[in-house]
Formats: C-alpha cells, structure tokens, sequence
C-alpha cells in the first residue's frame, strides 16, 4: 500500500510539470463567466487620453496597453466601463504617483460588468492614510478577471472590491508594496501597507449577500502589512497562493462575518513568512468559518467550509513558491502578448523546470540514510534554520530548529515518516531554501 502510495505521487508532480496553468485561456473561479471584450478587434493605446476615451465608449472593446501611461493627478479614470478588455502589452504600466488624494488609477463604478484586465503593473504613490485612492477600485462590478497584474504601492490599497461586485476571479497576481509608508495621515494609521479589501464595512455586500471571488495563484510579497486579504459577506477561494512579507505585526487573511456572514476556503496555499496568517474582526458581526486545505503554514480551521464546486487547476503547494516566484513565469505581468493581442504561453511552456532554477528559492541539498536526513546547507549559512518538512499534500508533517553556527552540515530524525515523496522548506537569515527527498 505505501508502495501505492509513493507512486501516485510521484506520477502526480510528474504530470504537473507538463500540464501547469500558467497560460489561462479564459478565467476559472467564481469570474469564470467573464469574456471581456470578447474577439473585438483590439485597438492600441499609448496615452492616458486614449485609453479613457476607449475604456469608457460604448460597446465591446479589447484593448491593448503600450509602454508607460501616467495618469494625472486628480484624473483617475472613474467611470462605468462594461464589455472590455484591457491588456497590457509586455513592460506596459499605468501610473499615477501623486500622494495628495489625486492618487487613484481606474475606478469601475457601479454598473459595470463584464471586464477582463490582463498583464499589467498598476503603480501607485505608496501607502498614506488619508482615506485615499487605491490603484484599482472594483465598486459594483458584476463579472471581473483580473489575470497576470502587478500592483504596486497604491495609496490606501492595492486592489479593493466593495459595492455590488460580484462573481470575480483573480488569478497570478503580485501584491507589494516597494516604496515607505508615509506617516502622519488624517487616516491615523502611519504604516497602511493595506492591499486588498473586500467590502467597506459591515453592511457592504452584493445582491446575493456575499462577494464571491477567487484568488488562484496569487503572490502577497513583500512590504505588505495586512488585508491578504481583509473581507466580511463574503464567500471565498484562495487557491494556490504565496504569502512572503517580512514587515513587523503582519496579518495575511483578515475575516469579520458582516451582517451575512464570511466563508473562506484555502487550499494549496504556502504561508512562508507573515507574522500572523489569520486574525478574525469580531467588532463586524456575523460569523465567520475558514478552512485550510493541503496549506503549507495555515492555522487551525474554524468551522467547516465546502469546497468550491467549479473546476480549477491546483498547483501542488510544495511547488507554488517556486511558480510564483519565477522572475520570467511568475506571478506579475509575465504574459507574453504579441502585437495583435494574442497572448502566448509559449515562453513558459516549461515552467516546471524553470521554476527551480531561477527562483528566489536556493537548493537545499538533502541525502536520506536510514532514518536519518543530512541537510547541506551552502558554506557560509551561519544562525539558526527554521526546517519545515512537508508531505506530497502540503501537510507539515515535522519543524525544527537547526544550529547553523558550527557546521553548514545538519541531521534530522525523520524515523517516524512513512514511505514516500517530502518537501522540505527552510529559513536561514534572509536566505530561504527548498529541497525534497523519497524515503522508501
């Protein structure tokens, strides 16, 4: 039976490696029923003012972004845009840098539907609380994919979703914050690093009563503080996703029940570094159940959660720091689009095995005798390594403590682990470092 086991594992990972969903042909989750602006002849774009007067005309439009559009203070663009897409051609960015309240990028009004926005970095003036503007506003939007973006340092959050918005998908995007939070905001928070809220209070809610989003694939990066995202009345899937924040006192996912009450599913997902996974809001009322699933890092489950019935496509979560963070296929504005808007998966077609070789991760050299595991650290690690071993299913299966001090050599008792595939993730200073290994 172990033997069984280890060979559906195996056969597991192996498959993955073929058959990954970096190249998303349409949105899976809850926006699954999005289309944009559908097989509209796509029109390019170059300038703040051809882009508003495109995403705001009437009809179904696609359109592509290219290189840098700054907008100017005070103009973010607001407005009720329904059947569009809007897709970043490669290096394409939208700006507005403004610390005033003239921050802000797009604001979909309520109203809108049915909007696609693909492979572009959003980037903001950095954190200010003074009730400001975020880099992208959903507020009433019904059907939303956001897929492949960046967004960087919005003013008070990265990407919000509040109002009547609904059925929304968010897939292989990057969150972080790069520039220092500004102090002294009417707001009175001097460190809001707070990238995504979901409903403005306890009564926000949609027509159904819950925001039902998923996150699939998503990458909460460094310089975050909080709301990973912060929500109430909802209904959500976080799937396959990176949490890796150093900043002091960090809270990844945020939960009040509101007034219809919060569900939270968590599956495959890799809590490497924040201070705090879960912090729940009773001062919102209502109830609140979350559940993790094969998640590397998560906290005890409250109450039950059913899964989502829709069809997605995990990665296994031994695998989804090395996805998320390859600099060339990772999370981000990474799509390769060609001139006439055709995305391309074509860049990445090997991301399994490019993964490994160039993500932040280092390799961790681990030899299996007997029951005992001998880790080489690379020469000059010095400190204590934080080791975590997990199972093929994202289980923490043992953690330990590792004095680095006197040898870059260590050993770990893993006699009591049955047979088959592990992985292993270890801290060390700033360095992180992953490996794997097969115990017959």
């Amino acid at each position: 039976m172990k033997k069984y086991i280890l060979t559906a594992a195996t056969l597991l990972f192996a498959a993955f490696s073929s058959a990954q969903n970096y190249y998303l042909p349409a949105p899976e989750g809850f926006g699954a029923a999005t289309t944009g602006g559908g097989d509209s002849t796509p029109v390019t774009v170059s300038t703040y003012t051809a882009l508003k007067s495109n995403l705001t005309s009437a009809g179904s439009k696609v359109i592509l972004v290219s290189g840098e559009i700054t907008v100017p203070s005070g103009q973010m663009i607001s407005a009720v845009i329904s059947n569009k897409s809007i897709i970043g051609l490669p290096g394409a960015r939208l700006i507005n840098e403004n610390q005033t309240t003239g921050a802000g990028i797009l604001y979909l009004k309520p109203g809108s539907s049915n909007i696609i926005i693909r492979n572009l970095v959003f980037v903001g003036p950095g954190a200010y609380d003074i009730d400001g503007k975020d880099n992208l506003t959903a507020d009433g939007v019904s059907r939303l994919w956001v897929d492949h973006c960046e967004f960087q340092d919005g003013q008070d959050g990265n990407f919000d979703i509040k109002g009547l918005s609904d059925n929304i998908s968010v897939s292989w995007c990057k969150f972080t914050y790069l520039k220092p939070p500004v102090a002294g905001g009417s707001g009175g928070s001097n460190d809001h690093r707070f990238s995504n809220l979901v409903g403005s209070g306890p009564t926000d809610a949609p027509g159904d009563g819950h925001y039902s989003i998923t996150f699939q694939n998503c990458y909460w990066a460094e310089g975050i503080k909080g709301r990973m995202p912060r929500a109430r009345n909802a209904e959500l899937h976080i799937l396959s996703s990176y949490f890796n924040t150093s900043v002091a006192g960090a809270v990844a996912i945020g939960l009040g029940g509101g007034i219809n009450n919060t569900t939270c599913y968590v599956e495959n997902s890799n809590f490497a570094k924040v201070k705090t996974v879960y912090q729940g809001y009773p001062g919102d009322g209502g109830t609140v159940a979350i559940e993790f699933v094969n998640s590397m890092g998560g906290v005890s489950n409250i109450g039950t959660v059913p899964k989502p019935t829709y069809s997605t496509t995990p990665i296994p979560v031994a695998e989804v720091a090395q996805f998320l963070t390859d600099p060339t296929c990772g999370a981000g504005a990474s799509l390769l689009i060609t001139a006439d808007g055709v995305v391309s998966p074509s860049a990445c077609t090997n991301l399994g095995t490019q993964a490994s070789q160039k993500a932040g991760m280092k390799k961790l050299t681990a030899t299996l005798q007997q029951d005992v595991l001998f880790l080489n650290f690379p020469k000059g690690i010095k400190g204590v390594a934080n080791v975590k071993i997990f199972s093929a299913l994202g289980q923490t299966v043992k953690s330990a403590e590792m004095d680095l001090s006197k040898s870059s050599a260590v050993q770990l008792n893993v006699g009591a682990l049955d047979c088959g595939v592990y992985y292993i993730s270890a801290q060390a200073a700033t360095d992180s470092f992953s490996g794997k290994f097969l115990k017959h």
